[in-house]
């Protein structure tokens, strides 16, 4: 599980250096909302995380992360946060090429 928090976070790192200092990536670029509609069951990421039971993405991080696991493996096509985080990365920089 760490070699996945780590891959995500060079992932991230790569790609915020690939658009530069100051471009920053949103939350709602990485979960778009073709991304949350064909792998999630809510049309946008702000109805997921109201249904996760936070009022704002950054409060997912808050969340225990068994609880959060627990919904999305339920709600998405992905096992665990970690796993549908690092696939909305992936799709977001394969989209850039």
């Amino acid at each position: 599980m760490n070699s996945d928090k780590e891959q995500l976070k060079q992932d991230l790192e790569r790609l915020a250096e690939d658009n530069g200092p100051q471009q920053a990536v949103s939350y709602q670029d990485l979960f778009n909302p073709q991304f949350m509609q064909k792998n999630t069951s809510f049309t946008t990421i702000d109805v997921f995380v109201r249904e996760a039971g936070v009022k704002e993405f950054p409060a997912l991080d808050a969340m225990p992360q068994d609880k959060l696991n627990a919904f999305v493996k339920k709600e998405t096509k992905f096992n665990s946060w970690e796993e549908m985080q690092q696939r909305a990365v992936n799709q977001y920089m394969t989209s850039l090429f």
